[in-house]
């Protein structure tokens, strides 16, 4: 008996609690990651341009409308790690941008939907390969 127990292999059932990503929501989430670095890297480019021209020191509801854009940027590399959480505060911060403009400045301009076609397009792709993955988790449950 004691030589059955020996010889015998233990089979050992192990619980993998990890599941496959879908192919579909890596690839999304690399668009999103990697629109998001062109994007910073493009506005960023705009926004140090020496320009001699200026009109001088910049007033402080524009910092503050700036620094909301500045916070959507923020937002898309919070999505890198955490999908869900920064996608919504992308979007959150840009519907805030704009609203903030329209009452601090009392106008809203159609120029700000390049800001938009930039900046929310791969926060939603975040949400998206969030969805796909969240999906996949459920199915493999």
């Amino acid at each position: 008996m004691v030589e059955d127990a020996i010889s015998s292999p233990k089979r050992s059932v192990a619980i993998s609690t990890s599941y496959a990503v879908p192919q579909s929501a890596k690839i999304l989430r690399w668009i999103a990651r990697i629109w998001s670095i062109l994007v910073t890297a493009f506005l960023l480019l705009i926004f140090f341009e020496p320009d001699s021209g200026g009109p001088g020191p910049v007033a402080t509801v524009d910092v503050f409308l700036l620094s909301l854009t500045g916070l959507a940027l923020v937002g898309l590399f919070v999505a890198w790690r955490w999908q869900l959480v920064g996608g919504i505060f992308t979007l959150a911060m840009l519907l805030i941008r704009e609203l903030a403009w329209v009452i601090l400045k009392g106008d809203w301009l159609v120029g700000f939907l390049i800001l938009w076609l930039l900046i929310a397009p791969p926060a939603i792709l975040f949400l998206v390969a969030w969805r796909l993955e969240k999906k996949a988790k459920r199915v493999q449950a």
